[in-house]
């Protein structure tokens, strides 16, 4: 299946938006996805991975840092719940 051509910009401009670090990580997982596009009968995985970074594009812009923080916020919760711990 060819990608449409305004898919691929709306990508551009999701990656555009993005702090180093996340964008290396949306670029992995949009090479993945574009490569699964090549035999792929319908657009749902491109769909949902514009759906996804859009949202963490939109949140970084609101709120820069925001995706790390959550991550360490959750990998510290998983952590105290892991050894037994509550706050």
């Amino acid at each position: 299946m060819d990608v449409p051509p305004e898919v691929l910009a709306r990508l551009d401009t999701i990656g555009s938006a993005l702090p180093p670090l996340l964008k290396a990580e949306f670029e992995h997982e949009r090479d993945i996805v574009l490569r699964e596009a090549a035999t792929a009968t319908t657009t749902t995985s491109l769909t949902v991975l514009v759906a996804k970074w859009h949202g963490v594009a939109a949140a970084e812009a609101r709120d820069p840092g925001i995706s790390h923080r959550i991550l360490a916020e959750t990998a510290e919760l998983l952590a105290k719940e892991g050894s037994g711990l509550e706050s």
